[in-house]
């Protein structure tokens, strides 16, 4: 099966579920945002499924399961940094059963637990485990939600093979500030090691679920780090394998602006570029912080041609985004406690027919997790939209 192929599957499949769930928002600009997408990650399965959720402006949304916490959820991923030794008993979560209703992997059953853990991209659980393959191999299987509420589960095309793979990763672009890297171990593995090309190393776990047929392995580091490939060893520290890593590469991260940069103060600022299609992406101070599809024929619509208001980003106390309505001129981000903060819509200087905005907040950690309203106002402060984020969980 080519990417393509199932890449087109796994949206049909979702499209699927989600018209029999009654689904409450279908991706924006997803069909050119999906095409970029499999052109740029052709590497890796796993990988694009991930990447594909952690794109603000195009998240699948879906009807999702909640995955309740517990106590502690999260502390047990203490060991996934320089500090630890690789070898200790994982103390991430883990459940037996089948994973909740996902499209396309309804027929594959789970061989023993599930390993449930908190995936540093989204502040939000990743599930992995291990299915049953038609052909009685094993394929790894994830399922990874976005912290916007979106979410996309997966089963390798390909088996399960040799004494440690590389099955995927929670990376994306623009790049989150940490990555998790993720695969299958055999019974030799005891300890496993993202290594630089400078050398320098980053301790993960081995967990073997029960009932599973191999471990599951993980490393979470810097995604500035680039990783050069992960080192496993057994349980007296002997090497038993190398796996090579080749960084995400996507035609973004390389792309000249083909229009006039837009500063937005506090840092922010956004471009145009064509990655084939006509796409804005956003900077912070410099660095990609966020992208949005913006040709013209579905422009801030949805899969059923729904004109959606808005389009927004945070990251690192900034917010900034998209407005459909041309007459906007402030747009107020409030939040559940009643505060707010304001922000001017400007004129887009590319002629695309929206209005931008973007600024500074001063709340800590997740604001998905209380939820908000993003509010637009016209230059006499009346209302012209509004656009509720729900709250949520840690677990979705």
């Amino acid at each position: 099966m080519t990417e393509d192929k199932w890449v087109e599957g796994h949206l049909r499949s979702t499209l699927r579920h989600a018209a029999a769930g009654g689904a409450p928002q279908a991706p924006v600009g997803l069909p050119g945002r999906v095409a970029a997408r499999a052109r740029a990650r052709r590497r890796n399965r796993g990988r694009l499924g991930l990447a594909l959720a952690g794109v603000a402006a195009a998240v699948v949304v879906v009807p999702v399961a909640a995955v309740g916490t517990g106590p502690g959820f999260g502390g047990g991923l203490g060991g996934d940094g320089p500090g630890g030794d690789g070898r200790g008993v994982s103390t991430g979560r883990l459940e037996s059963g089948p994973p909740a209703p996902s499209p396309g992997l309804e027929s594959r059953r789970p061989l023993g637990e599930r390993l449930i853990v908190d995936n540093p991209s989204e502040n939000r659980p990743l599930q992995l485990w291990f299915a049953r393959r038609e052909d009685g191999s094993v394929a790894f299987c994830r399922r990874y939600e976005s912290r916007t509420g979106g979410s996309t589960s997966s089963c390798g095309d390909a088996p399960v093979a040799g004494t440690a793979s590389l099955e995927g990763s929670t990376e994306s672009w623009p790049p989150p500030e940490r990555v998790m890297y993720f695969g299958a171990a055999g019974d030799r593995v005891a300890g496993v090691s993202a290594v630089t090309a400078e050398g320098r190393r980053t301790a993960g776990r081995v967990t073997h679920p029960a009932g599973a047929p191999l471990s599951i392995w993980r490393v979470s580091t810097a995604s500035a780090a680039r990783v050069d490939f992960f080192e496993f060893v057994d349980a007296e520290g002997k090497v038993v394998a190398r796996v090579d890593n080749t960084p995400l590469m996507v035609p973004e991260a390389t792309a000249e602006p083909v229009g006039e940069v837009l500063r937005l103060g506090d840092g922010l600022s956004a471009n145009v570029y064509d990655v084939p299609d006509r796409t804005l992406i956003w900077r912070l101070d410099g660095e990609p912080v966020g992208s949005d599809l913006v040709r013209a024929k579905d422009l801030m619509r949805d899969l059923g041609g729904r004109r959606l208001p808005v389009l927004l980003h945070e990251r690192d106390r900034r917010w900034f985004g998209v407005v459909a309505d041309v007459r906007t001129a402030e747009v107020e981000l409030v939040f559940a406690d009643g505060r707010k903060v304001r922000a001017p819509a400007r004129k887009d200087p590319w002629g695309i027919g929206v209005r931008l905005f973007g600024g500074a907040h001063e709340r800590d950690g997740d604001i998905y997790l209380k939820g908000f309203q993003v509010v637009g106002r016209d230059a006499e402060g009346r209302e012209l939209w509004r656009d509720a984020q729900p709250a949520r969980t840690s677990g979705g």
